[in-house]
């Protein structure tokens, strides 16, 4: 995807006249701005913030650097799943970030792209994978389609402003999993924070430093593998400790928090599903305008 476009590229691709383009720019409906040499440029996440508030259709999308088909398909998120599974095993990348690109343009939400669509059809990969009806290299190959996948669409959302909450997050030590993380961010991101994933498989010890230097309003781990119950217990509810004192949100969500677990740990909230990250974050986040 293009980082940013001119207004000619921009007019074409949603098939509308420059000088339509230019009132609605006029209106602030979409941002633009000057280079040093005097040349207008347009933000491509401005451009898909606008076309998912406003409904419009994009007929021309290889001109912001997004898949040809984008837009023109109508996806629905259980069909889309069944698909995305069947293009990760075969690494068809094009056509995930096509599937994807298109739901989010349908106004799907970000969460619910990740809990319906992407996190699934990882989970049946891995489930596959664990009983040998994948390969090796099919799984790492589809898990770095997704983290290229979510780097991207990072950077298609629009920038937090400066007086939004600040949210940082990352795993424990012994959990080396990156893709759940910087889920969290992105949705987090979507939802209006100023969102940083610090990194997998972290000591305790470097998150409370995290905690006093960042002083987040939201602090997130993720949960998909603990290596040791006791240690692992032991540095949650440090953390609880601290994000307390830092007047922080403990977030914990993850599929290796077992109920058992659960009931060792302290947090101010757990959260089952992105969808469930989101709502908690907009209920800490009120005044935050949907992106």
């Amino acid at each position: 995807m293009h980082k940013s476009v001119s207004p000619r590229q921009v007019a074409r691709a949603i098939g509308v006249s420059e000088s339509t383009l230019k009132r609605w720019c006029d209106r602030g409906l979409i941002p633009m701005t000057k280079t040093a040499g005097g040349h207008r440029r347009i933000e491509t996440r401005a451009v898909l913030q606008f076309l998912r508030e406003s409904g419009r259709e994009i007929v021309e999308p290889e001109l912001l650097g997004l898949p040809v088909s984008s837009g023109k398909t109508d996806w629905t998120l259980a069909r889309a799943t069944d698909r995305i599974l069947a293009a990760l095993i075969q690494g068809e990348e094009s056509a995930v970030r096509q599937i994807v690109f298109d739901l989010l343009l349908a106004d799907h939400p970000v969460s619910a792209v990740f809990d319906d669509v992407l996190t699934q059809a990882l989970h049946s990969i891995g489930d596959r994978w664990s009983c040998g009806e994948a390969a090796i290299y099919e799984e790492r190959r589809a898990c770095g389609i997704c983290m290229r996948l979510l780097h991207e669409l990072r950077a298609s959302l629009a920038d937090p402003g400066p007086e939004s909450p600040v949210a940082v997050g990352g795993t424990l030590a012994g959990d080396i999993y990156t893709i759940p993380v910087t889920m969290a961010e992105t949705v987090l991101r979507s939802a209006g924070w100023k969102a940083t994933a610090l990194g997998a498989n972290l000591p305790v010890e470097t998150l409370l430093e995290a905690l006093e230097s960042c002083t987040p309003r939201l602090f997130w781990i993720s949960v998909s593998y603990i290596h040791d119950e006791t240690a692992f217990v032991t540095g949650v509810n440090q953390l609880l400790e601290a994000s307390q004192s830092q007047g922080a949100a403990l977030v914990i969500g993850g599929r290796a928090v077992t109920s058992e677990v659960r009931r060792r740990i302290q947090y101010s909230a757990f959260c089952e599903s992105f969808s469930d990250l989101e709502h908690f974050a907009r209920s800490l986040n009120p005044s935050d305008r949907n992106t």
